[in-house]
């Protein structure tokens, strides 16, 4: 498959839906459907963002930054009072799905997102990816709205049209299936690689916990560092000469996030770069519908997290996999994490 490198061919790349499209189903050994709207074209991308964009947008967002807070400082003072914490299945992951119960108002299926765990297609159940646990849910709570119709995001989704038609069943599965699982192990990897980064970087520790209005700049070096999402792929039309046999190409986005020809530094963590190019959120039309979201959850969870321990160190139990190929300096995966409160 071709890989398409740089900073700037991916972002051309990603501009050029007409022949770089979007049409395709992932993750086709775990689901039917396509997650909507990421794998659909314009128009079709275009109305059905515009149907979930309100539970994403940053006033509505705002109106929770209470909540956040609340379940946010009931996780830190559970590391407190045990003097430490495995970030993935303590903090990140219970900070995800209960900020997502907040959002969506759906309290009541938190503690089921819960036990997907950081990857939604591997549960802890059996270890195997499969979309079972997904497919059961998603059919439970679709037949539930069609006896007893909600305003909550899956009620909206399973009473809204396109092009003046009722969604299919398996559209309805494509949008939920996506708001989901796209985001959780981005904010996941986002929380763990930020303090596992300010473990070891005590002037940064204490210059952002006195002035906290530097976090925003912090966490969005973290997401250019990370790439959270390396890698992302799209049918070359232009190569395609039958449509059921796509060339595929893959959108790297970490190589865009790493290139020194845009990125003065790109292993470095600077706070003053400003309005860097980076990729960390994807680009263009199909930018991630939900990085408002992961930003303010993300800088709720720093401030209170370093209002309340002045340093800390990771434990010797945790697992932390790199990339390889010009990345090792990057961490690709947190198997587990463990923080020991000084």
């Amino acid at each position: 498959m071709e890989l398409i490198t740089g900073n700037a061919a991916v972002r051309a790349a990603a501009r050029d839906y007409e022949r770089y499209s979007s049409d395709l189903q992932g993750d086709q050994d775990v689901r039917d459907y396509k997650q909507l709207p990421l794998e659909v074209d314009p128009h079709e991308h275009g109305a059905i963002r515009a149907l979930i964009a309100p539970w994403f947008v940053k006033d509505s967002l705002a109106t929770h930054t209470d909540a956040f807070g609340k379940l946010i400082a009931e996780l830190i003072s559970e590391a407190r009072a045990a003097g430490g914490i495995e970030v993935i299945q303590e903090l990140a992951l219970p900070m995800v799905v209960r900020c997502l119960g907040v959002v969506f108002d759906r309290p009541q299926d938190v503690d089921e997102w819960y036990s997907w765990g950081p990857d939604t297609w591997i549960t802890d159940e059996d270890g195997i990816r499969h979309g079972d646990h997904l497919d059961r849910y998603l059919k439970r709570t679709f037949d539930e709205l069609d006896e007893n119709p909600t305003d909550d995001i899956f009620g909206v989704v399973n009473r809204a049209e396109l092009d003046g038609r009722p969604l299919t069943r398996l559209e309805k599965y494509g949008i939920a299936n996506l708001v989901l699982a796209g985001g959780r192990d981005t904010v996941v990897k986002l929380v763990c690689g930020s303090l596992s980064y300010l473990a070891g970087n005590h002037k940064l520790r204490e210059s952002l916990a006195a002035d906290p209005s530097k976090i925003p700049d912090f966490i969005n070096e973290m997401v250019r560092f990370l790439s959270p999402l390396p890698m992302m792929h799209r049918v070359d039309k232009e190569q395609t000469t039958d449509p059921a046999d796509p060339h595929y190409v893959w959108l790297s986005f970490i190589s865009a996030n790493h290139d020194e020809s845009a990125i003065e530094c790109p292993a470095e963590i600077r706070l003053d770069r400003g309005a860097n190019p980076h990729v960390g959120f994807g680009y263009g039309r199909h930018s991630c519908i939900g990085l408002h979201l992961a930003q303010l959850q993300t800088k709720i969870l720093l401030e209170q997290w370093l209002g309340a321990f002045v340093s800390w160190k990771v434990g010797d139990g945790s697992i932390i996999h790199n990339y390889l190929a010009g990345f090792e300096h990057v961490p690709s995966r947190y198997e587990r994490l463990e923080i020991v409160l000084d």
